[in-house]
């Protein structure tokens, strides 16, 4: 699920263009065969009319691997356990589409679906909730009788305020399902066999990385008799391969996907501008100068790096990288996760990216019955039916039977005694035809603890050729580096937006390429004074005062 991606004002742009190519596209889109909507309000799907239950209509998707909605399992579970019938208005699959069809029905004044349940970024779930299309849920889910589901989750507050949009409301219910791996994806591996080699440890800090580069790069650990190792190296593109940032969290918590802004005892604070960020610049530099920090990192493409360190032996002593699919058959398993080092004031972090909700199931302004409409979300937050709405029929797909689920090897049973609680049956239900959920594209609830201890694979059965499990150690070295203060999400309105939108961009860059100038020596750290300088000119002072005030819009 998964780093948080800002608002910008190119997606405001995006969305008034959708709106305002509506009457070219709808010809197009009445012709489309993609979608269907179904008319019958008293046909429970099957054909057979069910005049005593209300209906509640709902905008999805369409979707390859759902092959009918009214006939769905996950569909009929929600209709017997409510007394309902759905009936589903069918949009185009691809995104652009779906979104000009909405657009198009609000447009013509045509009486809208109860509820529209589709991913929607924030501006243009803000335009709609502005337009009072979208009606404000804040009512329900402060009701404990009502968001029976909603209020029994733990991290409730959590979800709620990330919910806001910056006009203080929330106007969707949630899909929560948060998966530790991809919070804090900024991953280093070092060639364990080449530590070996040069006989020396793991290293624990700067100063230790630093002999550990040093020793790569003159031992010749690949056996070639080439001075050629590569020390540490990365991408301009990649998932999380910007050595930089591994590099920089060792002096400064430093997150480029906050725009390396953090939060220090409650203040959005630019991390750029201070004195432990020259210090970690200074320290990439002494790397780049001694050939130990591959100047390639801020050239080529992931697949230029795949190619560099994907040779026999290995050509590259540390990688970055948020995937182990980095590596290649050619290093076997020779890649060993890094945990953060300390740097020399003490600091050992990584960039934290918490697990946001997924904001879905919008109730509309021509809903009949809203509050029935909100019931059937927020049912839809049951435990079960969360196991569901990812795993498919209980029993079929998935067990959670003590006798069955005893025979499936967990992966953290080993590292944290965490024993296997949801046994997956048939793994190949996901991304493949199927006619049990809606694709894990629902409000959902999976805890931590239920991400850790689902398993497929039985006892005895796991491939020992396969890439090892690296999320204890990752939980152990990475995890356990998180701060505890931490900007999750930066909601702007569009007059900030308007108001930051040319300084955050110019800010950004600027960063970006002054950071490479300094590490490579294209600019002289005598140069630090001018370049803060350069930053206030561009509005720093404002754009961090806008950043703040959409801090405090999620506490």
């Amino acid at each position: 699920m998964r780093t948080e991606k800002q608002v910008t004002k190119s997606r405001m742009v995006s969305a008034l263009l959708v709106v305002s190519m509506a009457g070219a596209l709808l010809a197009a889109c009445a012709s489309s065969d993609e979608g269907k909507e179904a008319t019958n309000p008293g046909d429970n799907g099957s054909g057979n009319a069910v005049d005593d239950r209300p209906t509640i209509r709902v905008a999805v998707q369409t979707n390859p691997n759902i092959e009918d909605y009214e006939t769905n399992h996950y569909t009929k579970l929600i209709e017997e356990a409510l007394h309902v019938n759905l009936d589903f208005v069918v949009l185009p699959n691809k995104q652009d589409e779906a979104l000009t069809k909405l657009s198009l029905m609000v447009s013509s004044g045509e009486t809208l679906p109860d509820v529209v349940n589709m991913y929607l970024n924030e501006s243009t779930i803000y335009d709609y909730a502005s337009k009072g299309i979208f009606i404000k849920q804040d009512d329900y889910l402060n009701d404990p009788e009502l968001a029976v589901n909603f209020n029994g989750i733990p991290e409730k507050e959590f979800i709620y305020n990330n919910m806001k949009l910056a006009d203080g409301s929330v106007y969707a219910l949630p899909r929560y399902a948060p998966f530790q791996w991809n919070e804090g994806s900024h991953r280093a591996w070092i060639h364990s066999e080449w530590l070996e080699k040069v006989g020396l440890d793991v290293p624990t800090t700067t100063d230790e990385l630093y002999e550990v580069l040093k020793a790569f790069s003159e031992k010749d650990p690949n056996g070639n008799g080439k001075k050629d190792e590569v020390g540490i190296v990365g991408s301009v593109n990649g998932w999380s391969q910007n050595p930089q940032v591994y590099l920089m969290n060792a002096f400064i918590y430093a997150d480029p996907g906050k725009g390396y802004l953090m939060a220090k005892e409650g203040r959005v604070t630019p991390a750029f501008t201070q004195p432990e960020w020259r210090q970690g610049l200074e320290y990439m530099h002494k790397l780049v100068q001694e050939g130990l920090f591959s100047s390639l990192s801020f050239t080529q493409d992931e697949t230029q790096m795949k190619a560099l360190i994907n040779v026999r032996g290995g050509m590259a002593g540390i990688v970055s990288s948020g995937s182990y699919s980095a590596f290649g058959p050619e290093l076997g398993n020779k890649m060993t996760l890094l945990p953060p080092v300390k740097g020399p004031g003490g600091v050992t972090g990584t960039p934290y990216s918490p697990t946001l909700p997924t904001q879905l199931w919008f109730i509309t302004k021509d809903a009949k019955d809203p509050e029935l409409a909100f019931k059937i979300g927020d049912f839809l937050l049951d435990a079960e039916m969360s196991i569901v709405s990812r795993y498919g029929e209980k029993g079929v797909d998935w067990s959670n039977d003590p006798a069955v689920t005893a025979e499936y090897e967990g992966d953290f049973e080993a590292s944290e005694g965490i024993a296997t609680q949801i046994a997956v049956l048939n793994p190949s239900i996901w991304n493949n035809p199927q006619n049990k959920h809606w694709n894990d594209a629902a409000p959902a609830y999976r805890s931590p603890l239920l991400g850790k201890s689902a398993s497929s694979i039985k006892r005895g059965e796991r491939d020992p050729a396969a890439a090892p499990n690296w999320q204890p150690a990752y939980a152990e070295g990475y995890a356990s580096t998180f701060p505890s203060e931490v900007i999750s999400k930066l909601s702007y309105t569009p007059d900030e937006l308007k108001q930051i939108a040319n300084s955050k961009t110019a800010i950004d860059d600027y960063i970006s390429t002054s950071a490479v100038a300094f590490i490579t020596g294209n600019r002289p750290f005598s140069q630090w004074d001018s370049y803060i300088a350069e930053l206030n000119k561009m509005g720093l002072e404002e754009y961090v005062a806008v950043a703040q005030a959409a801090f405090d819009r999620t506490k």
